[in-house]
């Protein structure tokens, strides 16, 4: 690939992030970027590819950002509700399944993106987990997108709800 196209990508995955955060989207330099090098994907012949040995350093740091998260506090919290996080995420598997069964059932969705695209987890998680399993990334990344939007949505909603601020 040239340095053009390394330039262009670059490129069109920053302005994309900082588009997607000016609109306040949910993961909106990973959303934004994505979008940004999709289109020029799409659109020329220019994008640049990143190497494995390239994808494997960026899901490390992608590892590196996640593990910073985990604190003795958030594992004190997790323990203190084990049980309700043990239904909830045995009830997202099962609805998952029954999702991914129905995506994979009525629509031409292989099997592998359909459980991938109706599995709990976050965006950049998945798509990474995705590419390197095989599956339709597009199509896993889109339901991904669409159910976070969803929840950021109608988290207003349930805040009311629940007491706290909407």
């Amino acid at each position: 690939m040239s340095a053009g196209g390394l330039l262009l990508t670059a490129a069109a995955a920053i302005v994309g992030a900082a588009i997607a955060t000016l609109l306040h989207l949910p993961a909106a330099p990973l959303l934004g970027s994505m979008i940004g090098v999709a289109a020029v994907n799409i659109s020329t012949s220019s994008a640049f590819a990143i190497a494995p040995a390239g994808r494997w350093i960026v899901y490390v740091c992608m590892g590196w950002l996640l593990g910073l998260s985990v604190t003795t506090d958030a594992l004190k919290q997790l323990r203190g509700a084990l049980v309700p996080i043990v239904v909830t995420v045995v009830a997202f598997l099962v609805f998952g399944l029954v999702a991914a069964w129905l995506l994979w059932r009525f629509s031409d969705i292989d099997s592998l993106s359909a459980l991938l695209a109706t599995a709990p987890g976050g965006i950049a998680q998945m798509g990474a987990f995705s590419a390197d399993a095989g599956a339709n990334v597009p199509i896993v990344l889109t339901v991904h997108v669409l159910r976070i939007t969803s929840v950021i949505v109608l988290m207003s909603v349930g805040l009311k709800l629940m007491g706290g601020r909407g």
